[in-house]
């Protein structure tokens, strides 16, 4: 099987946004939703639900094309900031979605929170009552941790109900750490031709991923492997 017949049956499609690779920037999903930018065409909102299988959104946020910066979740709930303007929550909410406001003054959710359907990792430096509001919101274990040393681990990693995929920097002691807490396997690697951070170029759930469109064949092999989608 060539390497175009396998990725139609592992349900990932090249992609970009506004002529960009870094889809993951302008976009977030879950296995319920898709949050796409405002401005964005209906041809790629319609590859966004044939292949993630999700009604998309399309929405700023602070009035930002930057969606998978500033939003994070899962099945459970969609985070937002603060600075999400009182439009774009109710455009949000009428997709029936539980969208919960975070107050933190980090406003990046997307690079600071990696989580699926059975936990969450988390920056370390996010205080206590964010914690706890995450824990009650997401309804899943919240465990601080870093990547490489690094805190940003919603950007230096990328997670769905059946794998992750992070870069290449991550320690086997926070592998195996994420791995626990989000009950699912962790693999490192590279999107758009070696680029270390996955979340940048890459939207994923457990039905499919849309991955940036300068990704090599290599990369999308180990990424239909780390997200089990064949």
């Amino acid at each position: 099987m060539g390497l175009t017949e396998r990725l139609e049956k592992a349900m990932i499609i090249l992609s970009d946004i506004f002529g960009d690779p870094n889809v993951g920037i302008f976009s977030f999903a879950n296995d319920k939703i898709a949050i796409l930018p405002a401005g964005i065409s209906h041809k790629k909102i319609s590859s966004f639900h044939d292949i993630l299988g999700v009604d998309p959104c399309s929405v700023g946020i602070a009035e930002s094309r930057l969606v998978g910066i500033y939003v994070t979740g899962n099945s459970n709930a969609v985070l937002v900031p603060y600075i999400t303007t009182k439009d774009e929550l109710e455009q949000l909410r009428s997709t029936g979605a539980h969208i919960e406001i975070v107050r933190e003054k980090r406003t990046a959710l997307g690079n600071i929170i990696l989580c699926n359907d059975h936990g969450a990792i988390i920056d370390p430096r996010l205080n206590h009552n964010t914690v706890t509001a995450l824990e009650e919101t997401l309804e899943v274990p919240v465990r601080p941790s870093t990547i490489g040393g690094l805190p940003h681990v919603g950007a230096l990693a990328t997670a769905s109900n059946k794998g992750v995929l992070a870069n290449p920097i991550i320690t086997d002691n926070e592998s195996r750490t994420i791995s626990s807490v989000l009950g699912v396997p962790v693999s490192r690697g590279t999107v758009n031709s070696g680029v270390p951070y996955p979340k940048a170029g890459l939207v994923v759930n457990s039905r499919g991923a849309i991955v940036g469109s300068h990704t090599l064949g290599s990369e999308l092999i180990a990424l239909s492997n780390a997200f089990q989608t064949d």
